[in-house]
């Protein structure tokens, strides 16, 4: 269990880490019936070729967004406290 005096971005990312885990987890399983019947997207290159995902995919893009912000994010702040 990470210490309460710990930085918040660093308390942060094993959150992050499992919350995408699990959240593309729900998205696959969700997205399990329309798998085995076929491809999820559209075929055609229009507005609508993401129409066929389910909500879950959006929030486990989120989750992953974030995490790769948090982890970029932590490598520049560890990158800049070896500089100093």
């Amino acid at each position: 269990m990470p210490a309460m005096s710990a930085p918040l971005h660093r308390q942060l990312t094993p959150w992050l880490a499992a919350a995408s885990l699990v959240s593309w987890g729900v998205a696959l399983w969700q997205s399990l019936p329309r798998l085995m019947a076929g491809p999820i997207c559209t075929s055609n290159n229009d507005l609508f070729a993401f129409a066929g995902h389910c909500p879950a995919c959006f929030v486990a893009a989120g989750f992953t967004a974030a995490l790769a912000v948090n982890l970029v994010a932590d490598g520049l702040r560890t990158q800049k406290a070896a500089q100093a």
